[in-house]
């Protein structure tokens, strides 16, 4: 049976591409988490940590997810990257 893509995936790749998006978990506002993992054949409590760290994400799953958004690797990297960025100066401001 063929597998539907979410079209929301394709509402992520227009606001990536169009400068809105520039963080790994600004993804989860537009796609469900559970549809985020279930894509990409994690378990849920897996897929939380992922959220909670987003440099767990392997780089295996980094490019599934840049697959299902019709991305480039590097740009998903990039997402992920700015995420882990801006909780490690948050981290050092407390």
């Amino acid at each position: 049976m063929l597998k539907v893509r979410d079209k929301r995936y394709t509402t992520v790749n227009n606001l990536i591409t169009g400068g809105f998006i520039k963080s790994f978990s600004q993804i989860l506002d537009t796609i469900p988490k559970t549809v985020v993992f279930r894509d990409l054949g994690m378990h849920h409590q897996t897929f939380e940590k992922v959220v909670q760290n987003p440099a767990k994400l392997s780089c295996e799953d980094a490019f599934k997810l840049a697959s299902l958004i019709e991305i480039d690797e590097m740009e998903i990297l990039k997402l992920i990257y700015n995420e882990v960025i801006v909780e490690k100066k948050a981290k050092r401001k407390k």
